[in-house]
């Protein structure tokens, strides 16, 4: 089993040492490029912004000028006369305007007792209550603007996530292949280690405890290369998953790992966050939605009370077609009104609209009170991480100058290798400790974009 975990560990570093030409490198740029383009939740985020190009084409078209052709045609008869064949030809053309005025037009043929006969009706109704000016009648195509502004925004805070996201997942691969170069790195040293130990064991110059002390660090830096070697393949895995790239692709990474630190002004960041974030635009957008909304359940309450002209003319009934010319005309004038009298659930919308208005002025503040929250997060955070770079640099050369006087006492039979393990493990584990702070504050820097809402553009 033994062997079996040797030979598992020297093929994992064959591998991994070996060149990658067949492989297809990804920078950072192709990375963000290609989430932009393939991620299955941008797609999603198109998709619903389509979707709500639709719906305003669908509310404007009730505007539109609407064309019902119609038909009828039957047989008619009875025991004292023939059988006749009855036809009836009209097309309703319909318009409706932005201030709520509807204007029909029919003008029809129809056929009975072999005579035919022409007209032609126009009617013209007007609200004059419910129902009446143009905020009420586009109140549809508002909603379905303010839908698509909506959409346009998640859009962006996708794109915004997204690219957060091939940072995060580009920037794991290359933690992992750190983590399996320092840990490979450390390996050979506790196996030159291991094999020296046992020399000097031959020779009786160290105990079996300094070789049996060797051999545990060797199995156990062997173990931790396995397990980085699987984390390192999970983590392009996952990348091709983000990516949507098939999972047999052979891929790498090529990204920097420059440490350059920040350190921006709290009440700068803060500012900017509240002028550039669109989760600013879009709480203030769904205020004067809400209020515009409610304006429209106020007038709900109000009764129908509509105003209908009539005029048509007709012709004389005539063997020919279409009929003689039109020439008797009558017209007519009336309000028409249809309501419940109290109204009670056109009130409850309204009384509801109101508490809707004061909820989305209270997000308003819940929001910014969180983009603030947001930012100074992220700078702690990054504030953190540039403490910690410091220390585990300052660790890793406090253990690398233990590591080489342990190495030179040892080999001269001044000490045992106990220092000399302590030093490898205090060193490999401030290496790695090290490059997780670097990768977390190059991830920190692009999320503290992301939260001034500077990341990407719109």
């Amino acid at each position: 089993m033994v062997y079996f975990k040797h030979i598992l560990a020297f093929f994992f570093i064959f591998i991994l040492s070996s060149p990658i030409h067949a492989r297809d490198i990804y920078d950072l740029e192709r990375i963000i490029n290609r989430a932009l383009e393939a991620n299955w939740g941008m797609i999603d985020a198109r998709d619903d912004i389509r979707r709500s190009r639709l719906w305003l084409a669908s509310a404007e078209s009730e505007f539109e000028l609407k064309v019902y052709p119609g038909a009828g045609i039957g047989v008619s008869g009875g025991d004292d006369q023939s059988s006749e064949t009855d036809l009836n030809l009209q097309i309703n053309l319909e318009k409706k305007t932005e201030f709520g005025t509807v204007i029909g037009l029919t003008p029809s043929v129809q056929r009975a007792d072999d005579q035919y006969r022409n007209s032609a009706s126009l009617s013209i109704s007007q609200p004059l209550l419910r129902g009446v000016g143009r905020d009420y009648n586009l109140s549809g195509v508002y909603s379905a603007r303010y839908t698509e502004r909506s959409a346009r925004r998640s859009g962006h805070l996708k794109k915004v996530n997204t690219v957060l996201g091939a940072v995060r997942y580009g920037y794991e691969v290359v933690r992992q292949r750190e983590l399996v170069r320092l840990r490979r790195e450390s390996h050979q040293r506790l196996r030159d280690l291991a094999e020296a130990t046992a020399i000097k064991k031959k020779m009786g110059l160290v105990t079996a405890m300094d070789l049996y002390r060797a051999s545990i660090q060797m199995n156990q830096a062997e173990e931790e290369l396995i397990t980085s070697r699987e984390s390192f393949y999970d983590a392009l895995d996952s990348l091709k998953i983000f990516l949507a790239l098939p999972v047999e692709k052979e891929i790498d990474v090529s990204l920097p790992l420059n440490d350059d630190r920040i350190y921006p002004d709290e009440k700068e960041m803060i500012e900017n966050a509240l002028n550039n974030r669109i989760e600013m635009e879009q709480i203030q957008d769904s205020m004067s939605e809400a209020r515009r909304n409610s304006e429209i359940a106020r007038k709900n309450t109000l009764p129908d009370l509509d105003l209908v002209l009539s005029v048509t003319q007709s012709g004389d009934s005539s063997s020919g077609f279409p009929g003689s010319r039109p020439n008797n005309t009558s017209w007519g004038i009336s309000l028409a009104s249809s309501t419940d009298l109290w109204r009670t659930s056109e009130k409850a919308a309204y009384e509801e609209s109101l508490i809707d208005v004061q909820q989305a002025a209270r997000n308003q503040i819940i929001t910014r009170d969180d983009i603030t929250a947001q930012v100074k997060r992220e700078l702690r955070s990054l504030e953190r991480l540039d403490k910690a770079i410091l220390t585990q640099d300052e660790q890793i050369q406090q253990a690398k100058g233990q590591l080489e006087l342990s190495r030179v006492k040892f080999q001269h039979g001044m000490a045992d290798n106990f220092d000399l393990i302590d030093a490898e493990t205090s060193l490999r584990r401030a290496q790695t400790q090290m490059i997780s702070a670097i990768i977390d504050y190059i991830i920190g820097k692009y999320r503290l974009r992301a939260v001034i809402g500077t990341l990407v553009e719109r």
